[in-house]
């Protein structure tokens, strides 16, 4: 294995830039990656001298070292803290980037335990100090959000009570006012009406007497 990692250093080294065809020309072909030529006249593709070189098989790692680091190790992801107990000498582990604080901090406290190294964690135990220390001041964070948040909704709850007496004050005054009203009118209009005379029955006509006729 290590000749093999030396024998892949070495190839690192030599490795060249592979650059597309006509990219020193072209500033926009500078920016992307590589593409084969396919020109039919194209003196890349056909590898003449003085041109740039072309992808090839031969330039490829070996193949019991392809995934792995350095140091030969391969990288395993690990999600929860009994995952670790399955590596092997020849592995070793890493915490994937979308994991959150809380389990990240789980799975660092068990590998401090059973001493196993993380490749994207070398220094563990500033790690778990750092996270710890988030979290204490994310739940600061929070419960001050809270406390804000509940006195919040106490005066808005004052205010709508304020409110809400100020309409039945306003109301109880109004209908007051719409009482005294009414009875000031009735007083006035009895004052105002004049005394009506009872209505007498009327006399009963009296019949004329008929005159006689002479024959």
């Amino acid at each position: 294995m290590k000749e093999l990692i030396t024998q892949k250093i070495a190839m690192k080294k030599k490795m060249p830039k592979f650059r597309r065809q006509e990219s020193h020309v072209k500033a926009r072909l500078s920016r992307t990656g590589w593409r084969k030529p396919r020109g039919t006249h194209s003196k890349m593709r056909r590898q003449r001298k003085g041109y740039d070189v072309i992808v090839k098989v031969g330039y490829r790692t070996p193949k019991l070292l392809r995934g792995r680091l350095r140091s030969g190790l391969l990288e395993v992801a690990i999600t929860t803290p009994e995952e670790l107990k399955n590596i092997t000498k020849d592995q070793i582990a890493l915490i994937p980037r979308t994991l959150g604080n809380r389990k990240r901090l789980a799975i660092l406290q068990e590998a401090k335990k059973m001493k196993v190294n993380i490749s994207n964690f070398p220094l563990i135990e500033a790690k778990i100090k750092e996270i710890e220390s988030g979290l204490v001041a994310r739940k600061k964070k929070r419960s001050e959000v809270k406390t804000r948040k509940t006195a919040k909704a106490k005066k808005a709850e004052e205010a709508k009570e304020k409110k809400d007496k100020k309409k039945e004050e306003k109301k109880a005054e109004e209908a007051k006012e719409k009482k005294s009203d009414s009875k000031e009118e009735k007083k006035s209009e009895t004052k105002e009406k004049p005394k009506v005379k009872p209505k007498q029955a009327p006399k009963p006509k009296q019949s004329k007497p008929k005159k006689e006729t002479v024959k």
